[in-house]
């Protein structure tokens, strides 16, 4: 077997090759405006046009809101990933003629499995998976030290101490809960594209997830994308917005 290696750029080439490319653009938001104005050439026609649009879509497009999700354990992170070779004397249900390499992480299946039956039994009533943009907050709540006094306990839980340094991290709060939801409350988590994450103590260590999910996405073309996926569930596709803005459903 002959294995070819890609030398990835480094820092440098990457910031150069980025300034080709996107060099001229003006940082400011305003300014940048402006340059789009001038690059595409808009006529006051075509401006009205993005406009009417604008309003169109703020006009058609809203949030649903999730109850709140309250999942009494300890906060845990996602665990790293691990790496173990497979070969036909460990994983007999497969011939394979050489060793791989297979990559997982502890734990997932089992989880995934956990928040299927809370869904199911407990927690949320939907009738297919969110397949729509999600926001999306987790708070956290650390069990609150030991060695706090009794003035240190009540500021900690009215929010005022909040737990800066404790395990697990932030980001590894937030992949493990967006995993669990994969399949289970949404298709998948690149659908969020705002997430927040607090970290705060309690008497009461647990996970309180809200969820806000929109009503339709933003084009035709991201329809096309989420209902072309091989994980689609087909039950409900989601409407989507025409070129004016105006929503598109074909659920009849």
């Amino acid at each position: 077997m002959r294995w070819i290696f890609l030398k990835s750029k480094n820092r440098k080439q990457k910031h150069e090759e980025y300034l080709r490319k996107y060099g001229d653009i003006p940082l400011n938001y305003e300014e940048r405006i402006s340059y789009m104005v001038d690059k595409f050439k808009l006529s006051e026609r075509k401006m009205k046009e993005i406009l009417d649009k604008r309003d169109t879509m703020l006009q058609n497009l809203f949030f649903y809101e999730c109850e709140v999700v309250q999942l009494l354990e300890e906060p845990e992170g996602s665990s790293r990933p691990r790496f173990r070779v497979i070969n036909k004397a460990n994983f007999n249900k497969v011939a394979l003629s050489s060793q791989f390499v297979h990559v997982y992480t502890p734990h997932a299946a089992e989880d995934h499995v956990y928040m299927k039956k809370l869904c199911d039994e407990e927690l949320l009533e939907l009738d297919s998976l969110i397949n729509t943009p999600c926001v999306i907050k987790y708070d956290a709540f650390y069990k609150t030290p030991s060695y706090f006094n009794t003035t240190d306990i009540f500021l900690a839980e009215i929010g005022l101490i909040r737990p800066p340094i404790d395990k697990p991290d932030w980001d590894n709060l937030g992949k493990k809960y967006c995993d669990m939801y994969n399949h289970n409350v949404w298709l998948d988590d690149s659908l969020v594209v705002s997430g927040e994450v607090n970290k705060f103590y309690s008497i009461l260590p647990r996970i309180e997830i809200n969820l806000r999910y929109m009503n339709a996405v933003y084009n035709k073309q991201q329809y096309n994308r989420i209902v072309n996926r091989r994980d689609y569930d087909g039950i409900n596709n989601p409407p989507y917005l025409d070129q004016k803005g105006r929503i598109v459903d074909n659920n009849g």
